[in-house]
């Protein structure tokens, strides 16, 4: 294998984006480039290359790049590792992969957020080393449903106070909407985790109204999004009902439109999909579920009034030994439907 020389950033002539409301001067991006690679249990390499990396297979691939398993040769740890093309893509996407690498560098206090152990640049290309996961909650509950069953209550209870967790956590701490969250950003292990990803257009709130108008997965848009006005994060609480709807019924809830025009006229002007008792949930969970499909904003709830519900209340586990339980519980459960291999980027 060749040697490379010391990594460095190439996406100098674009500034990060700025990590707080104020009059604060964005910083550098060289501030953020890193050769370290830094593990959970704090043990760290230093001077890491990508020569360091042996490649385990693909995972997925889009517009920016291809997102890779990968081993770390020295310690055997495999993590999947998304590798972004400088040369070839737009001064956008480049910006939104460091806006991408910067939340998910704040954000490592939550433990619902996909981990990141480290990020270097090799020939211009960012390649950013990240916890692996097993699936997405998409990927899972059609697997589900191809087998003539249907996600058991109790993980959709854990999947949905885990996803409200982080998205409050992004919301009090850093003041982030999330802004594409949708059952393909949500990802779970063998070990019981769900963890939320892919921060590529997350944005910050000003005053709680989020000022760029960076377009997440279309069908997944609230109301407000699709008017074009302003919004904040009520309008990811529209998104996070959606996909609580999709995984409790096992396909989106809406029919397939055949335009954006039909897309509006069903959601800003029809009635918003509803989880009914009769779908064989209990009355709290689609009740807690509904809340988030309010079409008007004003009368839709923060994830903050989310954590009140008796609903996020009676499933919310703090002791941690409960926690660890239950988290063996629904990490028995993703092995069931699950192969080893990875199945989402």
């Amino acid at each position: 294998m060749s040697q490379r020389g010391k990594l460095s950033l190439d996406f100098s002539e674009i500034e990060s984006p700025s990590t707080t409301p104020t009059t604060e001067s964005p910083r550098r991006n060289s501030q953020i480039t890193q050769s370290k690679l830094i593990f959970p249990d704090g043990v760290s390499y230093d001077n890491f290359t990508t020569d360091n990396l042996i490649e385990r297979g693909m995972i997925g691939s889009g517009s920016f790049g291809s997102v890779l398993r990968m081993e770390h040769i020295e310690s055997h740890k495999i993590m999947a590792v998304k590798r972004v093309r400088a040369h070839d893509i737009k001064r956008s996407e480049k910006e939104r992969v460091l806006r991408e690498l910067k939340i998910t560098i704040e954000t490592q206090q939550c433990e619902d957020v996909v981990r990141f152990y480290g990020a270097v640049f090799q020939d211009g290309d960012c390649w950013i080393c990240m916890e692996i996961m097993d699936c997405s909650i998409e990927s899972l509950y059609k697997a589900v449903y191809k087998q003539g069953s249907r996600l058991p209550e109790n993980v959709i209870s854990f999947i949905a106070v885990s996803v409200v967790r982080a998205l409050n956590y992004l919301k009090k701490q850093h003041r982030i909407t999330h802004r594409d969250v949708k059952p393909s950003n949500i990802l779970m292990n063998s070990k019981g985790f769900v963890k939320l990803c892919d921060f590529g257009i997350s944005g910050y709130l000003y005053d709680s109204i989020a000022r760029t108008q960076d377009v997440g997965c279309q069908i997944y848009l609230a109301p407000e999004r699709l008017r074009g006005g302003t919004y904040g994060i009520k309008a990811d609480v529209w998104s996070f009902g959606l996909s609580l709807v999709e995984i409790c019924l096992g396909r989106f809830p809406y029919p397939p439109w055949a335009s954006v025009f039909e897309q509006m006229q069903s959601v800003v002007n029809g009635d918003p999909p509803i989880l009914h008792i009769d779908d064989g949930y209990s009355y709290e969970l689609a009740n807690f579920v509904n809340l988030c499909l309010v079409k008007e904003e004003a009368g839709r709830p923060t994830f903050e009034h989310l954590t009140t519900e008796p609903f996020y209340i009676q499933h919310n586990i703090v002791n941690q030994e409960e926690m660890d339980a239950k988290r063996a519980e629904i990490g028995k459960y993703v092995v069931t439907y699950v192969n080893a291999e990875p199945t989402e980027a």
